[in-house]
């Protein structure tokens, strides 16, 4: 997947969108006493002013696949934001020369469809587009890529067992439709099972979990690629990503393994790190306010 080289060199696009802020913020994607982490392999289903840092790594037919992905929300108003997002990626193969640079910049927006606090239940849905060459020379693409997505969580709070309760599930599901004709478009979509001890702990019942461990919240993440078209219809690539995310008063870290789901996908355990800098809680009367109210 990706490699992280010169991770200090933020994105034009991203610099931009971090000056420009003023007044309070909004919350992360929270609905109810729910708190729905940054995912690793795919975004909550909120809105708010953070950075995600994700850095992940494959081994797969030889061939090493490194990804740094680094990206910048910025809320515009309580129920929308703006994002800018690229990656550092590198490849090595034997016998051949390595292969790294930026991708090409992507920016979009995304919207607070819905949140409900007596169900548990949040929806946002996300339109981004990558622009054509506006990466390195070795590993941008030629053609741009419109991505709609609808991201959702659902938490099951409401249930009458009590051991069901920290509980949650978050899915996404989107499309890649690039302007090159000879390019595929792709089905995104994903689930993820959570496990929160802190709403156990907190909304559930005490069972004397200490710290770092009361803030952990066991995952499993199912990402998943399907082709609609041009010469790959129907065929899915995937990965089983277990792990576990601990969240903090302003940033949250993850770390899962990767598992391709067959042999398309490849065919050797990858990781995935994940570091979410909450700029919101950090800066609440700045960047992280929107800028309407």
């Amino acid at each position: 997947m990706r490699f992280v080289r010169n991770f200090w060199r933020l994105p034009s696009a991203a610099v931009a969108l971090f000056l420009c802020g003023v007044a309070p913020a909004g919350a992360h994607a929270i609905a109810g006493q729910r708190l729905f982490p940054s995912t690793l392999t795919f975004d909550d289903p909120g809105i708010g002013a953070e950075l995600p840092l994700v850095f992940s790594h494959i081994r797969a037919d030889g061939a090493s696949h490194g990804d740094f992905g680094i990206a910048v929300t910025k809320p515009i108003t309580p129920d929308f934001s703006l994002i800018a997002a690229t990656d550092y990626i590198g490849i090595t193969q034997p016998g051949t020369p390595a292969v790294h640079g930026w991708s090409n910049i992507a920016l979009g927006g995304v919207w607070q469809v819905y949140r409900d606090a007596a169900s548990e239940s949040i929806g946002a849905f996300s339109i981004s587009r990558s622009f054509a060459n506006t990466g390195s020379r070795a590993v941008r693409d030629d053609f741009s890529t419109w991505s709609p997505r609808f991201d959702f969580g659902q938490g099951l709070g409401k249930v009458q067992a009590p051991w069901l309760r920290p509980f949650a599930i978050t899915g996404s599901i989107g499309l890649d439709l690039p302007d090159a004709s000879s390019v595929p478009r792709m089905l995104n979509w994903g689930l993820s099972l959570q496990y929160s001890i802190p709403y156990l702990q907190n909304f559930v019942k005490y069972v004397g979990i200490k710290a770092p461990f009361d803030k952990m919240i066991p995952i499993v993440e199912l990402p998943m690629q399907t082709c609609l078209d041009r010469g790959c219809h129907g065929q899915t690539t995937g990965y089983v990503a277990p792990g576990v995310i601990w969240i903090g008063r302003y940033v949250q870290w993850g770390v899962e393994l990767l598992a391709p789901v067959n042999r398309r996908t490849g065919n050797s355990i990858g990781v995935m790190f994940g570091f979410d800098v909450y700029l919101d809680d950090l800066a609440p009367h700045g960047f992280g306010a929107p800028l309407f109210r």
